[in-house]
C-alpha cells in the first residue's frame, strides 16, 4: 500500500503490528507526557492531513477525558522491501505518542482532594521525601565521618598520676618538643 493513500489509521491497545522485516510492535505506545502513561485510550485513530514532500501528515484522535490530551505524534510504519520504502505493509503502522494534561487537568492535580490527583500527588511527594531522606543520609555520613577525622588526629591525654606521679601540661602530653627555653623535666 502506497503511505500517502493511506486515509485513516485504526490502532488498538494491546494489539500488535503485522511484521514482514522487522519484529511486531504494539500498535499503541506511549513514551510518556505530563499525565504519564496510566490512561492510554483503547483505540485511536490517526487521519492523513496532507504531505509535506516527505512525509505524511496525522492528525490522531480518541475519546479521551477532557484532562487529557495527545502531545506529540508519531505514526511509523514498515516500509515493504527497505527502510523508507513509500510502499508500507499492510497493518504494519504503529503510533508512539506522548499523553499530555490539558488546562483542566492541571487544575485537577493541582486541586486537593480531586478525583485523579491523589495518585499524581503522592507520587510526587514520595520523590519528594525520597530525595529529602537521601540528602539527609548524606549529610549524616559527613557530619560523622567529619568527627571520626577529628577523634583519630587527637591522642589522648594523660590523666593526673602518669608514671612518675606529676600531672603534666596538656602540651607535654602530645609528645611535642617543649617551646624553645624550657626544658622538658621541669613541670
Amino acid at each position: 500500500v502506497l503511505l500517502r493513500d493511506v486515509q485513516t489509521l485504526t490502532l488498538h491497545r494491546g494489539q500488535y503490528t503485522t511484521s514482514r522485516r522487522t519484529p511486531a510492535v504494539p500498535q499503541l505506545q506511549c513514551t510518556g507526557g505530563t499525565a504519564g502513561c496510566s490512561r492510554v485510550p483503547e483505540v485511536v485513530q490517526c487521519y492523513n492531513k496532507g504531505w509535506d514532500g516527505y512525509d505524511v501528515q496525522w492528525q490522531c484522535k480518541a475519546d479521551l477525558d477532557n484532562a487529557y490530551r495527545f502531545g506529540h505524534v508519531e505514526v511509523s510504519c514498515e516500509g515493504y522491501d527497505y527502510p523508507d520504502d513509500p510502499y508500507i505493509l499492510r497493518g504494519s503502522c504503529s503510533l508512539l505518542f506522548r499523553l499530555e494534561l490539558t488546562e483542566e487537568g492541571e487544575r485537577k492535580v493541582k486541586s486537593p482532594g480531586s478525583f485523579g490527583s491523589s495518585y499524581y500527588q503522592s507520587r510526587q511527594d514520595s520523590s519528594d521525601s525520597g530525595s529529602a531522606a537521601i540528602v539527609v543520609i548524606v549529610l549524616l555520613a559527613l557530619a560523622f565521618g567529619v568527627y571520626k577525622f577529628f577523634l583519630s588526629n587527637q591522642q589522648p591525654q594523660q590523666s593526673p598520676g602518669d608514671s612518675d606521679g606529676f600531672a603534666r601540661p596538656f602540651w607535654q602530653s602530645q609528645q611535642a618538643p617543649p617551646p624553645p627555653g624550657f626544658k622538658s623535666s621541669f613541670t
